[in-house]
């Protein structure tokens, strides 16, 4: 099994080096490590040219369309082995990780997802990981995500790749359209790894005020994919079988509204914290993206309302009661 590990990085100086020395450490090393640059300015990329000399294993791109998808999809062109995994330019891989997968029964397989470890203020635990391949439970929990996605690269080139109109949430909107592409997944369960370092200058998109321009943004991609008559783009084998897309596309439009109201919930609640020109601005434009994007029926809006209220009051887990209503909501 060869597997090929794309990182893209942008001004993360601090950061890539204990990344690349996690991956060199392995116990299976990759046939091929990847690095893209994405205009980075504090030397990034001066670092990783010295850290590459005499280790022929290590290709450095550059890539100057904005974004990590953008970035991603620079090293997956230059991608030749069977296997590509997309890592985080701040985070630790796990010693281990390739020896499992390669002792895994592949075969057939399109897509690994695994269980990964989220570390914040020191604090480390298993980040949520919910075996499903609803495109509801995607699209409200976020259980496929970069580090937690091993790709037939294929499968991943076939399907269009990381969709570059996505500068946050990127990895949310890929795994949705895994999902809709219905794909041989192998639900590995054993054990989480790779250890998710959220840094103070980590864009997590968990700061919903600071980023609502672009999260906007791929809430619209994933409305404009669920509103599609068929899914685009389409893998050589979905053209010739159609009915193995997910077949009800217009039915997943009621928890992405659930999702919204969480969203504007969690900015109001933003709101009330700092007070800000920036957390009021944000809010309305996100009204107005529910109001222009999305026709509820009156019980589904009350219940959209009922999230907003419990998310902005400081309720927590408002997806689980998202998920919930969705998995016995008549369609």
């Amino acid at each position: 099994m060869e597997i090929t590990i794309i990182i893209p990085v942008k001004d993360r100086r601090a950061h890539i080096g204990k990344t690349l020395d996690s991956i060199m450490k392995s116990s299976c090393p990759p046939k091929e490590i990847i690095i893209v640059d994405n205009e980075s300015t504090d030397g990034t990329y001066q670092f990783c040219e010295q850290y590459i000399k005499n280790r022929s294993n290590i290709t450095l791109l550059r890539e100057t369309f904005p974004g990590a998808a953008a970035a991603r999809n620079k090293g997956l062109k230059s991608c030749k082995t069977e296997w590509v995994y997309f890592f985080d330019s701040d985070d630790l891989f796990d010693y281990n990780y390739i020896f499992h997968m390669q002792s895994a029964n592949l075969e057939g397989i399109d897509v690994v997802a695994c269980p990964t470890n989220m570390v914040v203020d020191g604090k480390e635990d298993v980040r949520t990981f919910i075996p499903d391949e609803d495109p509801r439970v995607q699209m409200l929990a976020s259980v496929l995500n970069t580090p937690g996605m091993l790709f037939r690269t294929r499968f991943l080139k076939d399907i269009g790749a990381w969709n570059t109109e996505c500068r946050i949430w990127d990895d949310w909107e890929l795994g949705l359209r895994v999902l809709l592409h219905r794909p041989n997944i192998l639900w590995y369960r054993k054990m989480a790894f790779h250890k998710i370092i959220v840094n103070s200058d980590s864009i997590t998109g968990e700061n919903f005020s600071e980023n609502y321009k672009p999260l906007i943004r791929t809430l619209s991609v994933a409305l404009s994919e669920l509103n599609s008559s068929i899914l685009q783009p389409l893998s050589h084998y979905h053209a010739q079988h159609l009915s193995c897309l997910y077949p009800h596309l217009d039915h997943l439009v009621f928890p992405l509204y659930l999702r919204t109201c969480i969203l504007l919930g969690h900015i109001q609640n933003e709101k009330m914290v700092r007070k800000t020109n920036k957390n009021k601005l944000a809010a309305k434009s996100m009204k107005v993206f529910i109001h222009d994007n999305f026709n509820p029926k009156t019980k589904q809006k009350l219940l959209g309302e009922a999230l907003r209220i419990y998310t902005m009051l400081g309720g927590r887990g408002a997806w689980r009661i998202a998920l919930a209503i969705c998995k016995t909501h008549k369609k």
